[in-house]
């Protein structure tokens, strides 16, 4: 049997040094796969204390390790001279789960022979560990099929619905593991258009996560309590409140307390941070991110075109890992006009976020007396199509309206149409 002992030496130095690649590792080697006692400790510290947001350290780790070895800081510090460099962190936990997997089956067909009908025992194992080699995806259209119909025949949907019905039925809500991208231009109300997503969820009983990265929690909640009281953005903000509206805005107050709506309100944050933030919250069922061009990459790029891919990336990933669904608003080109129509070229850096994004939906400024289109331009599970909504500006609030979108004709210019040929 192949010694690991300085593999798992060198993750643990690794996640001492730089705490942050714990989140990208622990993807390729669990703590089972150790077979140190004390790494396999220091590794499931150094996740458990980055996927909350916590500092994580080898003064921390050596703390965690007191009656585990006999001196932890000399322990840690041997595993840290060991270690030629921590950039080969991830080749050297796929080396380690590879070998602990085939310990595990070594392990297993020995105890297999043992047993009355070892054959079958043994290939089981071995289909385990061709399946875990795979990635653990590896399924026969049978399998999916009956699980496809399993989930068809369950009356309550999994999926989350926007609040708003044409809407919803165009887009068919939001699912675990999709990443949707709202974008728009500055001023047309993608920040009180999220917010609404995601108040309209926790109201439907969805613990939800709204991250702010440019709204502190206090101007979040004044929004909601303008929204669901007779106070206007302008009457709140100059404190111009009879004793009716205060009387009112305490209601509203009562009914909003109750909702399962989380605040966070960290300014350039990371997707690891988010991460973190939505492990301190039970049962998660939806995360809001308002926007990702104020959010920080994990690692450094050439462009910030590249970063924002990384970044839309890694949200695709954590959606898929806690299997909800992520809301993202982004930016649009600033040679976009907000009454003009955006496009999926639209994207302000657009780069991967076409990409990555399940469902794409744009706003824009139909008409100056509030109306707001809202354009499905991408859907992978449903179709595309706009609606049209009346914004409120002075409480923050859409409200669908009942005419059916047309487009605009184009405008004629001498005798032809404009852009024609």
């Amino acid at each position: 049997m192949q010694d690991t002992s300085s593999l798992e030496y060198s993750l643990t130095a690794t996640v001492c040094l730089e705490s942050q690649q714990v989140l990208k590792l622990r993807q390729l080697v669990s703590t089972d796969d150790f077979s140190i006692p004390a790494c396999a400790t220091v590794f499931g510290a150094a996740d458990s204390a980055v996927s909350r947001g916590k500092a994580f350290d080898a003064n921390i780790a050596a703390d965690g390790l007191r009656g585990l070895v006999d001196a932890p800081r000399k322990f840690l510090a041997e595993c840290i001279d060991v270690t030629p460099t921590v950039a080969h962190a991830e080749e050297y936990a796929r080396l380690l789960h590879t070998r602990a997997a085939e310990k595990r089956l070594r392990d297993g067909v020995l105890a297999a022979l043992d047993e009355g009908n070892p054959a079958t025992a043994i290939a089981e194992l071995c289909k385990a560990f061709l399946l875990d080699n795979a990635g653990g995806r590896l399924k026969s259209v049978s399998q999916a099929l009956t699980e496809t119909l399993q989930s068809l025949s369950v009356q309550e949907q999994a999926r989350i619905d926007t609040g708003f019905p044409k809407l919803d039925s165009i887009l068919k809500g939001f699912e675990g593991g999709q990443l949707i991208i709202v974008g728009a231009r500055p001023g047309v109300g993608k920040s009180a258009f999220l917010l609404d997503l995601a108040e309209s969820a926790a109201r439907a009983g969805n613990e939800t996560l709204f991250v702010s990265l440019e709204m502190n929690a206090s101007e979040l909640t004044e929004r909601l309590l303008v929204r669901r009281s007779m106070a206007t953005m302008d009457e709140l903000i100059d404190r111009d409140l009879t004793d009716e509206l205060w009387d009112d805005i305490a209601a509203a107050s009562n009914r909003l307390e109750r909702l399962p709506l989380h605040f966070w309100d960290r300014p350039a944050a990371t997707v690891s941070k988010v991460r973190g933030a939505a492990a301190t919250i039970q049962n998660l069922r939806l995360i809001v991110i308002d926007y990702l061009g104020l959010m920080q990459a994990e690692r450094r790029a050439d462009s910030r075109n590249l970063e924002l891919g990384q970044i839309s990336r890694d949200l695709k990933n954590l959606a898929s890992e806690l299997q909800i669904p992520i809301v993202a608003a982004a930016q649009l080109n600033r040679g976009v006009n907000d009454t003009e129509r955006p496009t999926l070229l639209s994207l302000r850096d657009s780069g991967e976020l076409e990409q990555n994004g399940s469902k794409v939906l744009f706003l824009w400024k139909i008409d100056e007396f509030g109306t707001v289109g809202v354009s499905v331009a991408k859907n992978r599970r449903g179709r595309q199509g706009v609606v049209q909504m009346n914004f409120d500006g002075a409480h923050q609030k859409f409200t669908e309206l009942s005419e059916p979108y047309r487009e605009p004709e184009k405008k004629r210019r001498g005798g032809f149409l404009e852009g024609g040929t």
